[in-house]
């Protein structure tokens, strides 16, 4: 029954969204437990740029933002007490993450990191990975980021982390073929940003059904990753959690109740309190 429902509410986003408002009403971003908050935008439309900006600084009155490298080494640490925080990542690399989401990331000082396909940046596919058209393209025309764009994302202080060489499901391909798309995307990528990749994402993310939890994110870390990121909701709090980190997949035309639903702890009343801090504070 509970399989049913979520797949219910995930193909049906008028339910989604009705179950998303409806759990807002007993939970909230000022209640959330202490932990990394990872969130995965895909496409963010040049008409949802003031929306992406409202959840980034909603997100701001909630915790610190932070990038790849500090989380990972707060997580191998031991995560701080009481200590909230949001981290940024993209999935992709379409042209819309460079052109309408970093003038946002810029303007509110937020970092965050695409994770690229390697094979795509000379050779992009026409169709985002399991669509059958193109749904919106960046103010330019194309669909994804170019080599001057990967560029300008890192002279911008950006991080970029690797999706794969292909965007292949994992879980289809024999253990050899996995171990080069990992590893093979972590060459071209350093290649062409002359910067280590440190950081992988797993196509889906769907522990099981994507990618195999007991031999996949063991391969990532051999090849010489920090991280391996999947697609599984929730919060990390320690270095257990490196090999599977969970990730909040998320929509950039969402009312901000809808991070409220899906990170917020349960409310003590019906208007949260409590202290915030505010990082994203400026315009876009």
């Amino acid at each position: 029954m509970k399989h049913w429902v979520k797949t219910t509410l995930r193909r049906v986003p008028a339910l989604r969204a009705l179950a998303l408002r409806g759990t807002a009403l007993f939970t909230s971003l000022a209640h959330a437990e202490a932990g990394l908050y990872t969130l995965c935008y895909h496409q963010v439309p040049e008409a949802e740029q003031d929306h992406f900006a409202a959840q980034l600084r909603h997100l701001g009155g909630h915790g610190d933002f932070i990038d790849a490298d500090s989380a990972a080494d707060r997580l191998a640490a031991g995560w701080p007490a009481g200590e909230r925080a949001f981290l940024i990542t993209f999935d992709d690399g379409y042209a819309d993450t460079f052109e309408v989401a970093r003038p946002v990331l810029k303007a509110l000082g937020v970092p965050g990191i695409v994770f690229l396909v390697s094979d795509w940046i000379d050779a992009p596919p026409s169709t985002p990975p399991g669509l059958d058209r193109v749904t919106s393209l960046a103010p330019s025309g194309r669909l994804y980021m170019n080599r001057a764009e990967v560029a300008a994302w890192c002279d911008d202080g950006l991080d970029i982390g690797s999706h794969t060489a292909t965007h292949h499901r994992l879980s289809r391909l024999g253990r050899d073929r996995v171990a080069d798309e990992i590893a093979r995307s972590r060459r071209a990528l350093a290649a062409l940003t002359g910067r280590e990749i440190r950081h992988f994402a797993c196509p889906w993310g769907v522990a099981g059904h994507d990618f195999d939890p007991a031999l996949d994110p063991a391969l990532a870390l051999e090849s010489g990753y920090r991280t391996f990121f999947t697609t599984r909701r929730g919060r990390a709090t320690s270095a257990a959690d490196l090999p599977m980190l969970p990730r909040h997949v998320v929509e950039p035309h969402w009312p901000v109740s809808h991070f409220e639903a899906l990170m917020g702890g349960r409310r003590t009343g019906w208007r949260a309190t409590g202290p915030t801090r505010r990082r994203a504070a400026g315009t876009a």
